[in-house]
């Protein structure tokens, strides 16, 4: 999951593609497509307007993004299995 600071914050957010409901210890929060998820180092988590999101945190810079790599070796491997 790519990792955003929010000066001098840092969280885990990922970017929703479809609308989400979820609840938090401030009450239940609703996300539209295009707004964030976000983790705090806690492992609280709450949805953020997508450009507030933008206003408030940068992307950090130099991360390796291990859990993608995986996800798309594993993608490259269902699809070769699934081609023979």
């Amino acid at each position: 999951m790519p990792m955003y600071r929010k000066k001098p914050l840092i969280v885990e957010a990922v970017k929703l593609k479809r609308s989400m409901t979820i609840e938090t210890s401030n009450g239940t929060m609703k996300g539209l497509p295009g707004d964030y998820l976000i983790t705090d180092k806690n492992g609280e988590q709450y949805l953020c307007d997508r450009d507030q999101f933008e206003i408030d945190y940068e992307l950090v810079k130099g991360q390796i993004d291990f859990k993608g790599i995986v996800q798309r070796y594993f993608r490259l491997i269902k699809a070769k299995v699934n081609n023979t």
